[in-house]
């Protein structure tokens, strides 16, 4: 016998069998038994043919592959690598909210009644394949229901008033350790060309490109003309149109 396997040699074969963890839990499961159930009826009620599943192994399975794919999530969540924008957070709280509230409704119409044909609760024990009463089942569900609903509805909430918890697309760029002028001053949305000039002080030095598309061939004058508005007057300008 190994975790989960059992194996009984017949005459003239060596068969591998699936233990069945409810009844192992029962604590009806003793080894003479199986093997006199399967000396006698080559079956057993403790144990199942490879291959076959029942719904506590795929329970099982998916708690197993939930704590997979969370683990990752909540150490990068830890260390602060991981950053989502404030849509993205908003929506996964929504989703929460609809998987409680399912849980919670879920848990009220089987307690009432509304899931079965004649009125009573469902089963859970043939669901399951163990005996555990029914209203336990629901209190469980209820309760998982009420927790993630107040959860998502924290993390909505947060998501939707604590704008410098989360990152918007623009501000993951300057989210290193080294930040220039622009990062610094804190600004709402994302840097235009004139920003980016203005921080490299470009607008200080000309070439010969620079004078034939931003100024005039006409007689001399102290400025030239803005080639942001060409002439119309904006916010690199001061709104006069020209630069000195």
């Amino acid at each position: 016998m190994e975790i989960g396997l059992y194996y009984f040699e017949y005459p003239n074969e060596l068969v591998h069998y699936k233990l069945n963890l409810p009844e192992l839990l029962s604590g009806n499961c003793g080894k003479e038994q199986i093997n006199d159930d399967l000396r006698n009826f080559r079956e057993s009620a403790c144990t199942s043919p490879l291959g076959a599943y029942h719904l506590t192994d795929l329970i099982l399975a998916g708690l197993g592959l939930i704590c997979s794919l969370a683990a990752p999530v909540m150490a990068l969540r830890q260390s602060g690598r991981l950053r989502v924008s404030r849509s993205t957070a908003a929506n996964l709280a929504r989703l929460r909210m609809l998987l409680g509230l399912s849980l919670i409704l879920f848990a009220a119409a089987d307690f009432l009644g509304f899931l079965n044909a004649d009125g009573q609760p469902l089963d859970w024990s043939e669901i399951i394949g163990m005996e555990v009463p029914g209203f336990l089942i629901d209190i469980i569900l209820l309760s998982a229901g009420i927790r993630i609903l107040r959860k998502a509805l924290k993390a909505l909430k947060r998501a939707t008033n604590k704008a410098d918890r989360y990152a918007e697309p623009w501000e993951t760029a300057g989210a290193g350790g080294f930040k220039g002028s622009l990062e610094k001053r804190g600004s709402s949305g994302p840097m235009t060309v004139g920003d980016l000039r203005s921080a490299l002080q470009l607008d200080e030095y000309e070439d010969i490109f620079q004078v034939g598309t931003s100024s005039t061939q006409e007689e001399m004058k102290v400025g030239r003309l803005c080639h942001y508005c060409n002439g119309q007057g904006c916010g690199q300008c001061g709104g006069i149109g020209e630069t000195f």
